[in-house]
């Protein structure tokens, strides 16, 4: 899955220019959870310690008050301004690039490029979620890894199956006697939301896991409820990425991809 996802990547962005803007884009995208994360464990911190800050240091919680007011603030500015120059950035790889193009051709590439950047983030942030869970709690941070590999190969194997059937459908056509188009897009609609199901799993278990350490004095409060919140986070990126990879999987077959 990886190396046909970087093959696309590569045939979509034919530049170093291009591929360089592009990857940045999706860093900075795929960072923006991450950083937001930090921004609730300083939430988490005003409540639980912040009454009590207030009173014996009131400047000081003043102050921290701010700190997350900016910090909040910046992080929701970013998230939208990166959705706003997205379209842009992949407007000028494709007019650098220079091909031509039908129109029904340019339509699957723009798709693909969605569904591409989609997936990328998806599995950056992941690494970034795992690397962070392993500095808050090294043990929920390995369970975590663990979990999150098992998943992803999971959803690797499902998505090989479809774009296989993605591409007999398009030998196939729409001839009397070949699958339904309701049945087409039924089967990967269940394709994704089945990779979904996996990740939302995995994710009770690495919370089950996390809550006895909680519960035997492990993980402080503020870490505990910083960590469900990014597991919460994790498994809706993982399911993203599984119904993102299935679109994908359209996309490139009808694009012509191998």
């Amino acid at each position: 899955m990886l190396a046909h996802l970087l093959t696309a990547f590569s045939r979509l962005f034919t530049t170093r220019k291009s591929r360089t803007v592009v990857g940045l884009l999706i860093v900075v995208t795929a960072t923006l959870p991450v950083a937001e994360m930090l921004v609730l464990e300083m939430f988490s911190s005003l409540i639980i310690d912040g009454p009590e800050a207030f009173t014996q240091d009131t400047n000081g919680a003043i102050l921290q008050i701010g700190i997350f007011l900016l910090a909040f603030g910046l992080t929701r500015g970013v998230h939208h301004l990166v959705r706003l120059v997205r379209v842009r950035v992949f407007r000028d790889g494709f007019e650098i690039a220079g091909r031509t193009r039908s129109p029904s051709q340019e339509s699957w590439e723009w798709a693909l490029a969605f569904e591409l950047s989609g997936v990328l983030v998806s599995l950056v942030q992941a690494v970034m979620f795992s690397t962070l869970f392993l500095f808050i709690d090294w043990p929920t941070g390995v369970v975590n890894i663990l979990v999150v590999a098992v998943v992803l190969a999971l959803v690797s194997a499902i998505y090989r199956r479809q774009f296989a059937l993605q591409k007999d459908y398009i030998t196939m056509g729409n001839r009397p006697g070949t699958v339904a188009i309701p049945q087409r897009v039924g089967g990967r609609v269940r394709d994704a939301e089945f990779g979904a199901m996996l990740a939302s799993v995995g994710m009770v278990l690495v919370l089950v896991y996390m809550l006895l350490r909680t519960l035997l004095g492990d993980i402080t409060s503020a870490n505990a409820i910083v960590l469900f919140l990014g597991l919460r986070l994790l498994s809706g990126q993982l399911g993203t990425l599984s119904a993102s990879i299935m679109r994908f999987a359209r996309a490139s077959a009808r694009r012509g991809d191998n």
